[in-house]
């Protein structure tokens, strides 16, 4: 070993400063990199005011990266990257997008550093939760592009993005990858990580692209719009350059409104499913569409979007007029929450009572495992409903031996343990949320509740005072601070964060 790799080995037990300041800082380099391509987008736009409130923050953000990368992670490159390190460098990352991505909205928009940081952590985490009542008078171009970038950036995750760039990771990458996916692990992801970050990356832009195309042509709307709305459905997240989201295009007679919708709701349907099949039907070539419908959480996440929108249609008809004007707004709205977007084209909290429940349903499901939806994953739902089945069978028959299964495979007993407590922290972090917020803001139990499970699930607009039509901004600083914690515990699933506070992190 070189000496000054030696020099800087870990202490026993302990973390290596080098090893986490260096993909930090190559992250923020990413990062810095986005805000430059967001400058650009502001000069194209006419904004050049813009895009010099980008570029102040992309110089800013890049001096921060080569602190980290070339100063305090010299060395790095020849110390190997363990499973410890690598979750404090994706939470140490994550929280860096939330304080450093704010930095435009700061420079270019006036906002307090909570406000920055809500937003920004809102962005990337694909929340869509916003602070502005009034998105067009407030933001100028650039801004609008930054705030969808950032979901987009997000949505497949950025240190996805950082592994397929970055080669020389080598088996860190791994780890890396591994700490940042979302859901149970999908058997379908190859063991040669890079090419999978790549594999899915390049699916997730083609798929970008074919939208982007979709809502210009059938959809007849401008290119900028085209292109935030298609980078803010695929990342998940529902930010949009209209104060009334996407159901304002309707009232707007030089666009087709009800194909921008159609458009919309198929992405977002899209954008909740497994990526990982994606990677498996790009690998199977023809057979590649039989991949992806045969799996067990690709039917019941069908199942569930069809039955939905047929319960929520049914409901509404009378208050909407017709049945296909009910069923294009429940689809529209059942994928917009199933798959986290949060996308709007109704006020559903003015919906009936039923189809507000079913709604509410879906918030906890969330989208399958492996795609860029928030929420518990579908799969996780799907392995806790078999497993109580199972024990209602042992509750009479007690020494009878049945595994649970989806589809071909038993679930190993370990992983029964891990969804269950991730289902306890997952209450637990909401009733945590909503008890902060409710003891700070002295908000009604309807507000503090729903703030927080948005937060937590990623979807972005709940009921009561964060309804669909409504905003987060009323909140104090520290309780967006709090909701900015309960997004990024959503988005890395607990326990990557929650594993840095165990007593044995350090000595393991």
């Amino acid at each position: 070993m070189r000496p000054d790799a030696r020099s800087r080995r870990a202490p026993e037990g302990g973390l290596n400063l080098p090893v986490i300041a260096r993909p930090v800082g190559l992250l923020l380099g990413v990062l810095a990199a986005a805000m430059v391509l967001t400058a650009g987008v502001g000069v194209v736009m006419g904004s050049p005011e813009g895009a010099g409130h980008m570029g102040i923050s992309a110089a800013l953000v890049g001096a921060v990266a080569f602190v980290l990368a070339a100063v305090l992670g010299r060395g790095a490159e020849n110390m190997p990257l363990d499973r410890r390190s690598a979750l404090v460098i994706v939470t140490v990352a994550w929280v860096a997008l939330g304080l450093l991505g704010g930095l435009p909205f700061m420079v270019g928009a006036a906002f307090g550093p909570a406000d920055a940081i809500f937003e920004a952590t809102s962005g990337f985490t694909t929340t869509g939760a916003t602070i502005l009542p009034e998105i067009n008078e407030r933001l100028n171009p650039a801004l609008h592009f930054w705030r969808m970038l950032s979901h987009w950036l997000g949505g497949m995750g950025i240190v996805v993005l950082f592994v397929a760039v970055f080669p020389a990771l080598g088996v860190g990458g791994k780890h890396l990858f591994r700490g940042e996916v979302p859901g149970p692990r999908s058997k379908g992801l190859s063991p040669r990580i890079r090419e999978t970050s790549s594999v899915l990356w390049r699916v997730y832009l083609l798929l970008t692209l074919v939208e982007i195309v979709l809502l210009a042509t059938l959809g007849r709307l401008p290119l900028f719009d085209a292109v935030t709305h298609a980078l803010s459905t695929m990342g998940t997240g529902g930010f949009s350059t209209l104060n009334g989201s996407i159901g304002e295009y309707s009232t707007m007679p030089e666009v087709n409104g009800l194909a921008i919708d159609l458009i919309i709701t198929a992405f977002m349907v899209i954008a909740g499913m497994n990526f990982s099949l994606f990677y498996e039907a790009v690998r199977k070539g023809g057979e590649g569409l039989r991949v992806i419908l045969r799996h067990t959480e690709t039917q019941v996440y069908i199942g569930i979007v069809v039955m939905a929108t047929v319960l929520i249609g049914l409901s509404i008809r009378g208050d909407v007029g017709s049945l296909p004007a009910a069923l294009r707004y429940s689809s529209f709205q059942v994928a917009a929450i199933i798959s986290t977007t949060g996308f709007g084209t109704a006020d559903f909290e003015q919906w009936p009572t039923f189809a507000k429940m079913v709604l509410l349903s879906l918030y906890f499901t969330g989208g399958c495992a492996g795609s860029t939806a928030g929420g518990l994953k579908l799969i996780r739902v799907i392995i806790l409903v078999k497993l109580i089945w199972v024990e209602m069978q042992r509750s009479f028959r007690p020494h009878l031996v049945l595994p649970v299964r989806v589809g071909n495979q038993a679930i190993r007993p370990p992983v029964l343990v891990e969804i269950m407590a991730f289902m306890g922290l997952y209450a637990l972090t909401i009733a945590a949320g909503a008890a902060l917020v409710a003891l700070i803001d002295r908000v009604d139990g309807t507000t503090a509740l729903m703030a927080s499970l948005a937060c937590v699930a990623n979807v972005g607009p709940g009921l009561g005072m964060v309804g669909p039509t409504d905003n987060f901004g009323f909140f104090s600083g520290a309780s967006k601070l709090i909701l900015s914690v309960c997004m990024i515990l959503g988005r890395l699933e607990f326990l990557t964060v929650l594993a840095l506070f165990a007593p044995g992190f350090r000595r393991s």
